[in-house]
């Protein structure tokens, strides 16, 4: 057996044994962890397409087709992930084809299928953002455990270049699967040094002094700046060289950024046609706004070595600018394979700044980056408020994960029976004791985003809970919304055989919870009163649905669960009839909740 299988193995074991699930269930939860990098829990609760038997057995034939799927919300439109997993070593392409009719049948076209019981909350969602005007674009991944390159199986190197598409439908071997795995726990360790010299080029506008004003320099405060311009082939040598260091491309791109969003994106598509046209390709520093860098120590030449500049740099790091770079990067790489070694007449824009200073690099990296979201969980992960609050769910033997790949590195497979993600938890800490449960299913962008202000914002109301001061009561409040969600989840799958809302109210649900037990929180550590709060907020809402359909029924319209829940009218309705009276002062309330 060799490491990769050994790997492999090792998890399916692991996650068998945990959730108590076949060898094959556990391949559908390794296959979908790996790709949304999200917790095993997690995509077991949320993501995968199941429901256990009354035998304990998992049930399947009415997922659809579909084994997965999740919404990723990107600021201004959504992202829908679905997945086929198939434990087998071969590559058919029956199965590659219904996959795709199935979900294009389901979600493109809308067509009524039988057997999409399980799925029904996913179309649901994909039907409510659509009527709220969001775009949804879809990505297929299908998933299997044999190779691309296996000679026993011939027509998987045929079916994977006939079906396989970039960021549309992606087939992942297993190869593919432990390659991004092996890349998420080499992100976790330290970056080794990089020193790279940039050429910036001298401008061919020549002035009296022929010096040729190829490199603008200044200062502000302790950050030094220059400005020039660089072929692009040189930003590939940057990333080659950080590959061939680091052997991953994570540590050239700050955490606050977002990951490469491909070709089918429009911006990126219209890059790379301005780069491989050549008539275009000359305009491109014109056509596009450039790279910004920051860099811990750069040399500032006084003047031309040998006609040009030379500009040392130590352990670059792109914070705005990833789309650029990666696009020409794979711009080469696809013109190397043409025998093309170079990017002729291309350049590119490059704004550097020189400095350490955390504050500084966040608001260059805010300013720069105006056209591409960022992710607020990656910006809030290094706050002090979550380093605090991984120790405290430590000592609690719960595994808090704050950074992409977490999940698996060594530390937290050892805690891997217990494990949540942050922007998970800090959604239902929003629903629970913020008491927005409605915001919080709806944008989770615009929770984090909340949350990051407070961080940084000593006039933002929740800054004193996430200012990272070791005695702020948000940490014994993130147990509390821990324990609420984790039992909210542990319901959810007995329910949904008789409600069908269930799958969308878990944050409304929470958001009962802790009314019901709000005036002394402690008693969310008994059983016995979760329990009793838990029945106390379901039977609310089933009242309050009830109404809510009864109504719809009379105006002779369409129900949406999803659509429902996502609205402040949810939560006026529970308060209203649970006699809850709104709190114009949960600030200053839960700013000083301490454990009894």
């Amino acid at each position: 057996m060799d490491n990769q299988q050994l790997f492999i193995d090792g998890y399916l074991n692991r996650i068998s044994e945990q959730f108590n699930v076949k060898k094959d269930i556990a391949f559908e939860i390794f296959s979908i962890a790996a790709i949304t990098e999200r917790p095993f829990q997690e995509v077991y609760d949320d993501i995968q397409i199941r429901q256990k038997s009354d035998g304990g057995e998992d049930i399947k034939g009415k997922d659809g087709g579909i084994d997965g799927a999740v919404f990723i919300e990107q600021g201004g439109y959504y992202t829908l992930m679905v997945f086929q997993c198939k434990n087998s070593r071969g590559l058919k392409p029956n199965e590659l084809d219904k996959f795709r009719h199935d979900v294009d049948d389901i979600f493109t076209h809308g067509l009524t299928k039988l057997n999409t019981e399980l799925l029904q909350p996913k179309i649901n969602e994909y039907q409510q953002l659509t009527k709220d005007g969001f775009i949804v674009e879809i990505k297929y991944y299908f998933v299997y455990a044999g190779s691309n390159k296996d000679p026993n199986y011939a027509a998987n190197s045929q079916n994977y270049k006939a079906y396989h598409k970039p960021d549309e439908y992606e087939i992942w071997d297993a190869e593919a699967i432990y390659e991004k795995i092996s890349q998420l726990i080499k992100a976790q360790a330290n970056r080794k040094n990089i020193k790279f010299t940039f050429n910036p080029q001298i401008s061919n506008i020549i002035t009296s002094d022929r010096q040729g004003q190829g490199l603008y320099t200044y200062s502000v405060g302790n950050v030094r700046a220059a400005n020039f311009r660089i072929e692009a082939d040189e930003l590939c040598r940057l990333v080659e060289q950080e590959l061939s260091t680091n052997n991953t491309f994570e540590f050239l791109f700050s955490d606050n950024i977002r990951s490469f969003l491909g070709f089918k994106v429009r911006p990126n598509q219209r890059m790379k046609e301005t780069l491989t046209d050549p008539d275009s390709a000359i305009y491109f520093p014109l056509l596009n706004n450039g790279v910004t860098i920051i860099c811990e120590r750069m040399e500032i030449p006084s003047t031309l070595q040998s006609g040009k500049y030379i500009l040392p740099t130590y352990n670059p790091i792109v914070v705005n600018g990833l789309q650029t770079t990666r696009v020409i990067y794979e711009v080469l790489k696809e013109s190397k394979r043409k025998g093309i070694d170079k990017l002729q007449n291309v350049f590119v824009n490059v704004r550097l700044y020189e400095t350490s200073d955390v504050g500084i690099v966040e608001k260059i990296t805010d300013a720069t980056n105006t056209q591409t979201p960022i992710s607020y969980k990656d910006k809030v992960s290094n706050k002090d408020f979550n380093l605090y609050a991984k120790e405290v769910f430590a000592n609690k033997g719960v595994a808090y994960i704050t950074k992409r790949g977490e999940v698996f590195s060594n530390q937290l497979s050892k805690q891997l029976k217990s494990t949540i993600e942050s922007d998970t938890l800090l959604r239902f800490w929003y629903s629970t004791f913020y008491e927005q449960p409605e915001v919080a299913k709806n944008s989770v962008y615009e929770v984090m985003e909340a949350i990051f202000d407070a961080t940084n914002n000593n006039i933002h109301p929740l800054h004193k809970l996430f200012n990272g001061q070791n005695d702020s009561s948000v940490y014994q409040q993130l147990i509390y919304a821990y324990t609420i969600y984790r039992y909210v989840q542990s319901q959810k799958e007995p329910q949904q055989k008789t409600k069908e809302y269930i799958s969308h109210a878990t944050e409304l649900i929470a958001y009962g919870i802790y009314k019901y037990l709000e005036s002394d929180l402690t008693n969310i550590d008994s059983s016995d009163k979760l329990a009793e709060a838990y029945q106390f907020a379901v039977d609310i809402v089933d009242q309050i649905v009830g109404a809510q359909i009864e109504l719809y029924q009379q105006q002779d319209k369409s129900f949406s669960y999803s659509g429902y829940f996502r609205k402040p009218k949810c939560r006026f309705e529970y308060n209203l009839k649970a006699g809850i009276v709104d709190d114009d002062s949960i600030v200053k309330k839960i700013s000083n909740i301490f454990p009894r």
